[in-house]
């Protein structure tokens, strides 16, 4: 990675978020870096997050993940990603303390732990995967197994999901939260049952808001998947879910 596309990455980055809302000057980073204590590598080693704040709502988003890769010379843009949640919820105290930070904070380290989160994202428009409750610090969403549902790039009504960087276009995703019922109903429904959720969530009005406590959009009866082995379907694709990575932080 050259200084030249670092800085000009960053730029681009702080422009983009600035198109957002007001960025807060001081970003939310650890003392010491995560990854220097067993947590996953980020591009240009450096982990940070941007406070944005939209008229009364409150955004994080990952600030890092785009960075280009400190070992690789042609332009990149490191893991392709940037992660988000937003919130309408007026925050008293820390953001750093907040369900919103921890939610952004444990969605970004599984994207650098997989490294394929942008790829997920572009293939199949939203992903949806499950955190560890006991890592994440998010008991309040958890299932009985202490598992928290997520689904990633959620269609924000206003806020492009793709920016382009010097390095090439990058996902800016957004993240939300599933109550245990449509965790359990992504898992079996697959591909389709995802689709059908995050049409329920832009149908609601919804969309990526984080919203301590919502109901489920699920309603019975819901479409169920297609029954037949899999081995035999047309054009068969293993579901991300089987092969994607949740391991611990």
């Amino acid at each position: 990675m050259t200084e030249e596309m670092f800085d000009a990455t960053c730029a681009a980055r702080d422009a983009f978020y600035a198109s957002v809302g007001h960025v807060e000057p001081d970003v939310i980073a650890h003392a010491i870096n995560p990854a220097f204590m067993g947590g996953p590598m980020w591009p240009a080693l450096r982990q940070a997050f941007s406070v944005i704040r939209r008229g009364s709502n409150t955004i994080v988003a990952s600030n890092g993940l785009s960075d280009p890769f400190d070992d690789i010379d042609e332009p990149n843009t490191g893991f392709g990603i940037e992660i988000y949640a937003e919130t309408q919820d007026l925050i008293g105290g820390e953001v750093s303390q907040t369900d919103l930070f921890q939610l952004v904070y444990a969605t970004a380290q599984q994207a650098a732990c997989s490294g394929r989160m942008a790829e997920f994202v572009r293939m199949h428009g939203v992903i949806t995967m499950g955190l560890y409750a006991d890592d994440c610090g998010l008991h309040a969403y958890q299932n009985e197994a202490g598992a928290v549902g997520i689904m990633i790039g959620v269609e924000h009504p206003q806020i492009s999901k793709t920016v382009e960087f010097p390095g090439g276009e990058i996902i800016f995703a957004a993240v939300q939260i599933l109550t245990p019922d449509e965790l359990a109903y992504v898992v079996e429904a697959r591909a389709e049952g995802r689709q059908i959720l995050h049409g329920k969530l832009k149908a609601a009005g919804i969309h990526h808001m984080l919203t301590p406590g919502r109901a489920s959009l699920l309603a019975s009866p819901m479409p169920r998947p297609d029954t037949t082995p899999e081995s035999t379907r047309r054009d068969s694709k293993k579901p991300w879910w089987k092969v994607w990575s949740t391991g611990r932080r």
